[in-house]
């Protein structure tokens, strides 16, 4: 059995009963761009370097740290072209795609 876990608020995760016991467990971790407020504990349970507890407060979009049993890694996750377009919500952005859109339709 696999359970997938994605949150925004690591920190309500954690607090659960049974949050902890899940992330501690699992073979593969990846943590993005955190928030000073939540570092101190994320830092606890994933015993984390002060290198790491940095790069997880300075990260740009995308990156973060992937964990594979007991390796650290830094990561970085760029989105294809196509993915970017899907995902996105920069309002800038949006109005560039639906530019090309009218301009391709007429």
């Amino acid at each position: 059995m696999g359970v997938t876990t994605i949150t925004q608020d690591v920190t309500d995760f954690l607090s659960s009963p049974y949050g902890k016991p899940i992330v501690t467990n699992s073979a593969l971790q990846l943590l993005l761009k955190q928030s000073p407020a939540a570092i101190d504990l994320i830092a606890e349970t994933f015993s984390l370097t002060e290198g790491e507890k940095y790069l997880l407060l300075e990260s740009d979009v995308g990156e973060g740290i992937f964990f594979a049993g007991a390796k650290h890694v830094a990561i970085k996750v760029v989105a294809s072209y196509i993915e970017d377009q899907i995902i996105t919500t920069d309002p800038k952005q949006l109005l560039e795609i639906e530019q090309a859109r009218q301009d391709l339709q007429s």
